[in-house]
């Protein structure tokens, strides 16, 4: 069990056979934007209430408290960052006199952060909602979601303009007796339907949880050759994490261009 929560990495799939894990991957990506931005529109109560359902949502598909908790630790450096900021201000405050009383002042100056709670519960949310799609979804699935949601508005796009463009060869051929033949410049192959923008868009989101294993396989090398958590430790390893992240990018950027039709970029 000790090993397993060590080869854990931030925004990894989870193997399960819940109704999460069923769901088709574009179900998931619409709705994240949708739950977003319902979170930032609704009272906080619904955002507290929404998050207690995750948390327990979580604990029924088997994610441990751990693991939601290092999918959430952004947020929560985040928080920390913020209150640090203001506990440095009130101490200079406090420091020039602005607060005779030390117990008062600090009730005082703290009273009036409901916002900035109201607005880090949210982001919690948003940030569960996430990892939970994460989770419950492979890179496949994720891209193959992508690639629908691409060719699905490619397709209303185009056959808006096959239909304009047949209203206008309708005009031609009547005037000169040929005919407008329509070809289409998006694919080579009209046999293996392209989606560019869905393989970046799905390359940037996979690289998420990849960088966090990278991460995970370095650090974990690091202390099992004794070294320590420390400022040192982050000054040797981030620029060998810069390293083998473009390394990865390399071997990936080769593997699509083997794998483009016609060896086309």
């Amino acid at each position: 069990m000790r090993k397993k929560s060590l080869q854990y990495s931030t925004f990894s799939y989870k193997a399960g056979k819940s109704f999460l894990h069923l769901c088709p991957a574009w179900v998931k990506i619409l709705l994240l934007p949708l739950v977003s931005i319902a979170l930032f529109q609704l009272p906080p109560l619904f955002a507290a209430v929404f998050f207690l359902l995750q948390m327990i949502l979580a604990f029924c598909l088997r994610f441990t408290l751990r693991e939601q908790l290092l999918d959430l630790r952004p947020i929560l450096y985040y928080a920390f960052m913020l209150f640090f900021v203001k506990l440095l201000v009130f101490i200079a405050q406090y420091a020039s006199g602005a607060f005779p009383q030390l117990g008062r002042g600090f009730l005082s100056y703290f009273s009036g952060e409901e916002e900035t709670l109201f607005m880090l519960l949210r982001l919690l949310c948003v940030m569960q909602t996430s990892s939970m799609v994460f989770k419950t979804s492979t890179s496949l699935q994720l891209r193959e979601g992508l690639e629908k949601m691409e060719l699905a508005i490619r397709g209303v796009f185009k056959g808006r303009r096959n239909s304009s463009g047949r209203r206008g060869s309708s005009g031609r051929r009547g005037s000169s007796g040929g005919s407008f033949v329509c070809g289409d410049s998006t694919s080579p192959d009209s046999r293996v339907p392209r989606a560019p923008v869905a393989d970046v868009v799905a390359l940037f989101v996979c690289f998420i949880p990849q960088v966090s294993k990278s991460w995970q396989q370095i650090k974990r090398a690091w202390k099992a050759r004794g070294g320590k958590t420390s400022i040192r430790m982050y000054m040797v390893l981030l620029p060998l994490l810069f390293s083998v992240g473009m390394k990865d990018a390399y071997n990936t950027a080769r593997a699509l261009s083997v794998r483009r039709p016609d060896g086309q970029d």
